[in-house]
């Protein structure tokens, strides 16, 4: 049963990162797209696609 917990909490924490890595590449895209970077280098430094960028710009400008 530790092992399951182990296994269950061991997971959580792997989504957690993931989850946090994601904010943190959405708020560099933010800030890039702010100061009026192309698309193509905020897809490269922030490691998004052009899909989430040009999602982002779109509520930006909304």
């Amino acid at each position: 049963m530790g092992d399951v917990m182990e296994k269950l909490i061991a997971k959580r924490e792997k989504e957690a990162m993931r989850k946090a890595q994601k904010e943190a590449r959405i708020s560099l895209a933010k800030e890039m797209l702010a100061d009026n970077v192309c698309i193509d280098k905020i897809v490269k430094y922030s490691k998004l696609s052009v899909k989430e960028v040009r999602a982002l710009a779109a509520k930006m400008s909304a």
